[in-house]
């Protein structure tokens, strides 16, 4: 009983670590660099800007978190060296490089200070995304805290810079950049040999690109939100339905630390997961959606028209469709960490294949025709057959497979 007690709070205490360090982030970026940037830029100039941070995003969120994700999954079933991960990274940044410019030519804005600054961004924060997993592996979530609070205490320290420079790019890459110093001095992952391969790297290599591909469905469909409505309407549309879900996306961002937390226990889990045991996740997870919804709606009155009070009148109509949907979204993304556990990686990018596929067919015409109301009903539509699709796979495996995990202790 007292070891059972005991790890309960040992998780608890890994949970608030994990929980607080994306608070104190996103609490930074939503309530001091956000809107200090759209009161100096203007509505339309900061639209311009989220659109680029989206492009970041795809890219770290897809690249970093799928070799995160591997190297958790695959350290208890196979070799590993740093090496393998730094290989795949290091094709990613070259791929980096190719994307900033595309991005700036979509834009119409190319410049060579433009080009350049993007390209740094996107690579620190791809390796900013993979580097946690240094943290995670030790289950030293003290250190993952202080990770987070480095990347936070850099944009800060960016926006004294932008105040000289008129550069919004390097509130976000001194950030990430800090972090990264901090993982070089405290953690092991790039330590050398830098590019030596284990016996599995195709293997591992293999499930970082099949990560990649879910992931990058995922994240491009997560941001095409402010991608979609800055080629379809213009940069003032990105800033009011970013602004009408902002609230949704901090309180949804907290399930990023339950994510890691999850993953980081389930690789060491033993036992059997049961289709009742999922379902009980499901049932659960509707209650937490339908609370955090309701929450996210009301706060979003306050919020917004304390933060962004130029465009809270353009932006209240859109408050509960756009925090329902996100709110769906990261529900989802939870329960397909447990998917992930106990299933192949295939079964994720097959989950967001099928959600591209609805994208592609409900959001972008919706958009098209009935703007700013079209993308905010298409995108409730769609995270809500992704929640609900995930729970019938999860349950049918787990129903049929009664799938016990061993792993090393």
């Amino acid at each position: 009983m007292g070891k059972l007690k005991d790890r309960i709070l040992h998780i608890a205490s890994d949970l608030i670590y994990s929980i607080a360090a994306l608070v104190i982030l996103n609490g930074v970026i939503q309530l001091v660099v956000y809107p200090y940037l759209t009161k100096k830029m203007g509505a339309d100039s900061f639209g311009t800007v989220l659109y680029m941070l989206s492009v970041v995003s795809i890219m770290a969120s897809t690249f970093g978190t799928a070799a995160n994700y591997s190297r958790m999954m695959s350290q208890t079933k196979r070799k590993v060296t740093n090496g393998d991960y730094n290989i795949f990274l290091l094709a990613v940044y070259g791929l980096s490089i190719v994307v900033a410019a595309a991005a700036l030519l979509v834009l119409g804005n190319f410049s060579a200070v433009q080009f350049i600054s993007l390209s740094i961004l996107i690579i620190v924060s791809v390796a900013r995304y993979y580097g946690d997993v240094d943290f995670r592996l030790s289950l030293n979530y003290k250190g993952y805290f202080v990770y987070y609070v480095c990347i936070s205490a850099g944009y800060l320290i960016g926006l004294f810079i932008y105040n000289l420079t008129k550069s919004w790019g390097i509130v976000f890459i001194l950030g990430e950049t800090l972090c990264l110093v901090y993982v070089k001095l405290k953690g092991t992952i790039w330590n050398k040999p830098l590019f030596n391969r284990s016996e599995c790297f195709f293997e591992n290599i293999k499930s970082m690109i099949v990560l990649s591909g879910a992931e990058l469905i995922g994240a491009v469909i997560l941001n095409a939100d402010r991608v979609l409505i800055r080629i379809i309407i213009d940069g003032a549309s990105v800033t009011i339905f970013y602004t009408a879900s902002i609230v949704g996306k901090i309180i949804a961002l907290l399930t990023v630390p339950l994510n890691g937390v999850l993953i980081g226990y389930l690789a060491r889990y033993k036992g059997r997961f049961t289709s009742k045991k999922f379902l009980g996740i499901t049932g659960v997870s509707v209650v937490i959606g339908i609370a955090f919804t309701m929450f996210c709606t009301g706060a979003s009155y306050i919020y917004v028209k304390l933060m962004y009070p130029e465009v809270y009148e353009l932006a209240k109509p859109f408050f509960l469709l756009a925090n329902a949907g996100q709110i769906l979204y990261f529900i989802s993304n939870t329960m397909m960490v447990v998917l992930l556990r106990f299933t192949s990686e295939k079964i994720q990018l097959y989950i967001n294949i099928l959600y591209a596929i609805s994208f592609a067919v409900v959001v972008v015409p919706m958009t098209y025709v009935w703007k700013l109301h079209g993308i905010a009903y298409s995108l409730l539509i769609i995270n809500a057959m992704k929640f609900i699709l995930v729970a019938v796979i999860g349950t049918y495996y787990c129903g049929r497979t009664n799938v016990e995990i061993i792993t090393e202790d």
